[in-house]
C-alpha cells in the first residue's frame, strides 16, 4: 500500500496496540481496564483511521471511540474523535522526537462538543509517549468535566501486537 506523504512517518502506528490501564476521577470510583487501539490507513489518503476499545477484567465492553489522526507538515497533528457517550473532540498538537529517540505526541488545545444528554466535558488532552523502537506506548488522558479542573483521568501502557505471518 502506498501511504500519503504526511502519513508515512506514522506508519509504525498501523496495526493493533494492546495493554492495560487505570482510570480515576473525583466523580467516580477508580477502575482498571484492558485497552485496544487500532490504526489503519487508506491508500493515498492523508489520515489514519483510529478505533479504541476498552473492556473490564471479565471482557465486558466499557468504552469505545473512533476517529482520524491527521498528520500535517512540521510535526503538527490533528485528531478528530467521536464517542458514543455524546462527545466529540477536535484536538491539535505536535509529535516530537526526544533526545533519547522516543516519540512524544501531545494533543490538546481541544474543542469538545457534548450532546444535550451527555455528561459535560469541557476540555481534554491526550499524551502518547512511544519507546525508541516504537513497539510500546504510554498513554495519558486528561480531562476537565462536570465542574472539575483539568486532571489525569486515564493512563495505560500498550504494546504493539505482531501479526502472524
Amino acid at each position: 500500500m502506498t501511504l500519503h506523504d504526511l502519513v508515512a512517518p506514522y506508519e509504525f502506528l498501523l496495526g493493533e496496540w494492546v495493554g492495560h490501564g487505570h482510570g480515576h476521577y473525583p466523580t467516580i470510583e477508580d477502575f482498571h481496564y484492558r485497552e485496544t487501539l487500532t490504526f489503519t490507513a487508506t491508500e493515498g489518503k492523508p489520515f489514519l483511521t483510529y478505533v479504541q476499545k476498552t473492556t473490564n477484567h471479565d471482557g465486558i465492553p466499557m468504552h469505545t471511540e473512533v476517529g482520524y489522526l491527521r498528520p500535517q507538515e512540521g510535526g503538527h497533528i490533528e485528531f478528530v474523535i467521536a464517542q458514543p457517550t455524546g462527545q466529540t473532540e477536535l484536538l491539535e498538537g505536535t509529535a516530537t522526537v526526544n533526545d533519547d529517540q522516543s516519540l512524544t505526541m501531545v494533543l490538546g488545545y481541544s474543542v469538545v462538543a457534548n450532546t444535550s444528554t451527555a455528561k459535560h466535558v469541557e476540555q481534554t488532552m491526550r499524551h502518547y509517549v512511544f519507546n525508541t523502537s516504537r513497539s510500546a506506548v504510554y498513554t495519558e488522558y486528561d480531562m476537565a468535566a462536570e465542574g472539575e479542573q483539568m486532571q489525569q483521568h486515564l493512563s495505560s501502557e500498550l504494546h504493539k501486537t505482531i501479526p502472524e505471518a
